[in-house]
């Protein structure tokens, strides 16, 4: 995909020091007050911030901005068979400055897109088979004027954006704790590639280090 027909994608995370971004129960509290203030920050800064359906259904996250004045921004939900409540902070709060528009396949009924719809959340169907289609999504997201997008997503959703090689930047947080656990979910999940030489490659260009806290920034080589 030509970089011109698709928004930037910046994905941003906290991770523990042996890459694990929630423990196997859940808790995916890595960040302290001051990393949020720059993630805060940063979403400031984009056009969107984009979640998959887990991350709503375990943490109903209202997706706003804390500590800044901005002008809001969209939130995007990637939910391939539409299932997310319909009193998700994300359909019920603030409508009107983080508009929400919910990603799905074409595979969803009419009659269920229509209660979302009347909430007043913007629905994309994009992609006939169990998952939504980035590759076509991407685009469509282009012409609606999003030119950048925060991805805010679990390891699943990373990897979907990894496997077909969308991410432009990444932000980085590691945190000083070390979870283990099989069941604990890594920053990026999914089947992972068989070999180093098809995976894409990123280059460090900012390090900060705050006390007991290390962020690094990548673009993609």
């Amino acid at each position: 995909m030509k970089e011109s027909n698709k928004p930037y994608v910046i994905l941003s995370a906290a991770m523990t020091i042996d890459g694990k971004i929630a423990t196997k129960k859940g808790d995916s509290e890595l960040s302290d007050k001051a990393d949020w203030k720059e993630v805060h920050k940063l979403r400031t800064q984009v056009d969107a911030i984009m979640v998959g359906k887990g991350t709503i259904l375990k943490d109903n996250p209202k997706l706003h901005i804390k500590y800044y004045n901005h002008r809001g921004y969209y939130r995007l939900v990637l939910d391939s068979n539409l299932t997310i409540p319909l009193d998700s902070n994300v359909i019920s709060f603030q409508q009107e400055i983080y508009p929400t528009i919910i990603c799905t396949t074409e595979n969803v009924p009419l009659d269920k897109i229509k209660k979302y719809e009347d909430k007043g959340v913007k629905i994309i169907n994009v992609g006939d088979d169990k998952r939504v289609s980035l590759i076509k999504l991407l685009p469509i997201l282009k012409n609606l004027g999003i030119n950048t997008i925060l991805l805010e997503g679990g390891g699943n959703l990373n990897w979907s954006f990894i496997e077909n090689n969308l991410i432009n930047e990444i932000r980085l947080t590691i945190a000083p704790w070390i979870v283990g656990g099989k069941e604990a979910t890594s920053l990026v999940e999914g089947i992972g590639f068989e070999k180093i030489v098809s995976a894409p490659r990123f280059e460090l260009f900012d390090v900060k280090v705050r006390t007991y806290y290390i962020t690094l920034r990548y673009k993609r080589k």
